[in-house]
């Protein structure tokens, strides 16, 4: 497996981040987090290792002990110090339709705009390695496109109109 892919693990708590990281570490697999509630307290050692986080940029109360930390910074935290962020909800694929609110949320707490529009594009294909083909808006890439009412990552903004493969 070391050094054919990557794995995404669901963890929150940082205790679990830091054995994770050494793990990965010791064993040369590449990983990224998914929830991340408390990614924020070790977003130096994420970014040294380059480790993207896909957040659940609504989690701002601890719904267990795992996640005592949460909080609506998180996103901003980590991208402020290099690390890549993403959007998701663990346990959540039925609500997949929720990743503009995510991406707008951390928005509204701290994160750039263009960092938000970047976890739900550019982000998950460099991390999933298909950036070269897909992600970011950019000539010579694979792109489906929408052009929305007003701001994405606004929940009230909706899409006008689609493109998938070039075609309306």
């Amino acid at each position: 497996l070391a050094g054919s892919g990557r794995i995404v693990v669901a963890v929150n708590r940082a205790a679990d981040i830091r054995q994770l990281l050494r793990w990965a570490q010791r064993e040369n697999v590449r990983i990224a987090i998914a929830g991340g509630a408390e990614a924020w307290k070790l977003a130096p050692q994420l970014a040294q290792a380059k480790v993207p986080v896909f957040v659940d940029a609504l989690a701002d109360l601890p719904a267990d002990f795992d996640q005592i930390g949460a909080t609506l910074e998180n996103a901003a935290r980590l991208d402020s110090a290099g690390v890549p962020v993403g959007f998701s909800q663990v346990g959540e694929s039925h609500n997949a339709r929720k990743n503009r609110q995510l991406a707008g949320n951390a928005v509204a707490n701290g994160l750039p705009w263009e960092d938000g529009l970047a976890g739900l594009t550019r982000v998950p294909a460099e991390t999933f390695g298909v950036g070269d083909r897909v992600g970011p808006i950019a000539p010579g890439k694979l792109a489906d496109l929408v052009l929305w009412t007003a701001d994405p990552l606004d929940v009230s903004s909706t899409a006008e109109q689609v493109w998938l493969g070039g075609r309306a």
